[in-house]
């Protein structure tokens, strides 16, 4: 049977179910031999040589992994998005790439739904002062009735859509495609780019990164939103210009920002740092122990179903 290199950080961090799905189906599994420890390239290569898939995580999938890997028929992304993952040169050679879809959703939804309640309420501002011994109450704002723009009405931001509209917030979108779901669903409104930055009092985003994509909110872009609108990025990094981002929120362009996910990870030195107006996550969108089990359970799945045939 197979030989499945793990080259993800995370895969059965929290349970070895997943494992037990490759070794019954009589599959080898190759662990990651640092543990549960982000990968290099160069930590890769030698971890690889002789296997038939893999399972990733963010970890840099390239050309010259992919060509270390001479028998490599399937990489299985714990996860949806794939820039990390050379695709193209995978098609070239053969290789399927998988990822598990329908599962993401629900978390990265949550937390954005979360960012919002926080700059909303000053939910951490008014427990700072209380453990302060401050009874202060802080001048805070209802989402009731309060518009989120959604940039890339794709299956997350409609789980996006979905809870917001239960809080009473209009939902607007900004999309290439038209999503009639969402607008039977959510009385979403499609409106361009530019008209949603002008109208929408929290703009979330969730696009692939892509060569439009990347540097798609930067500085001048920023300055389309309304002053006292927040920025709130789970999707990639590399959307997100922080160099504009820091000056948009320092000259009071916008009220602040939510930010997930960075152009390099780990990112322990932002220059956002220093914003307290900027909420920093260390790309937690996908990370609950549920979320995680039921990720890695689809990607040995992904490989199962692969070498019997039926992917």
């Amino acid at each position: 049977m197979a030989e499945i290199s793990i080259t993800s950080e995370y895969f059965c961090k929290f349970d070895s179910a997943a494992r037990d799905v490759l070794t019954n189906a009589g599959h080898t599994v190759i662990d990651n031999p640092y543990g549960h420890q982000f990968l290099s390239s160069e930590e890769i290569i030698p971890h690889c040589k002789t296997a038939d898939a893999f399972i990733c995580d963010l970890e840099k999938i390239n050309q010259t992994v992919i060509d270390s890997a001479p028998n490599l028929k399937i990489i299985s992304r714990r996860g949806v998005g794939v820039d990390s993952v050379d695709v193209e040169y995978a098609a070239k050679k053969n290789i399927t790439v998988a990822r598990t879809l329908g599962v993401v959703e629900p978390p990265v939804s949550e937390l954005v739904l979360g960012y919002i309640l926080a700059f909303s309420r000053n939910i951490d501002k008014h427990s700072h002062e209380m453990h302060n011994g401050k009874w202060s109450k802080i001048e805070s704002h209802s989402v009731n009735e309060k518009t989120l723009g959604i940039v890339g009405m794709g299956k997350i931001g409609y789980e996006v859509a979905k809870r917001a509209y239960s809080f009473g917030m209009n939902i607007v979108y900004s999309d290439m495609y038209q999503n009639e779901r969402c607008e039977n669903d959510f009385q979403a409104k499609k409106l361009t780019f530019d008209e949603l930055l002008a109208k929408a009092d929290f703009v979330t985003v969730h696009t692939p990164l892509t060569e439009e994509t990347k540097g798609l909110f930067g500085y001048e872009t920023l300055c389309k939103m309304k002053r006292g609108a927040f920025l709130i990025n789970t999707a990639r990094g590399a959307v997100v210009e922080e160099g504009g981002l820091y000056k948009a929120v320092t000259e009071e362009k916008i009220a602040g920002a939510a930010i997930d996910v960075f152009d390099v990870e780990p990112k322990e030195n932002s220059i956002l740092n220093a914003l307290p107006e900027v909420i920093l996550t260390p790309h937690i969108g996908t990370f609950t122990k549920e979320i995680f089990i039921k990720m890695d359970l689809l990607a040995a799945q992904n490989i199962v179903e692969y070498f019997k045939g039926t992917v």
